[in-house]
């Protein structure tokens, strides 16, 4: 409550976690590999995405052309060298963006 005091008698009934799907490139796309269309990449913003480049996926599916159109019809995701599913990364990246946060706010506060 330090950050949004105004909020510390809101109670919550509901919460989302989960895994964030991001392209090394920060770009949703939409792409077709062995006959199956993808949607992915929201980085962070599926709420937007989603719905937008699944509805896109689904005009592609159908044969409809102009309504499949979009700017994020790209490629497949590029490979990711020494990542085969398991995050082992992740740790390590968290910890120096804690770091980052943790000097920004000290330099705020001088």
């Amino acid at each position: 409550m330090e950050r949004f005091p105004e909020l510390e008698k809101v109670r919550l009934t509901h919460s989302w976690f989960g895994n964030v799907a991001m392209n090394r490139d920060m770009l949703p796309r939409l792409f077709e590999k062995e006959g199956v269309v993808y949607a992915t990449g929201f980085c962070g913003s599926g709420v937007v995405w989603a719905p937008w480049l699944g509805m896109r996926a689904a005009h592609k599916l159908m044969g409809h052309s102009a309504q499949a159109r979009t700017a994020f019809d790209f490629r497949p995701p590029a490979f990711v060298p020494l990542y085969r599913g398991n995050p082992w990364f992740m740790p390590a990246i968290i910890r120096g963006y804690g770091m980052q946060d943790r000097i920004a706010l000290w330099r705020a506060s001088r």
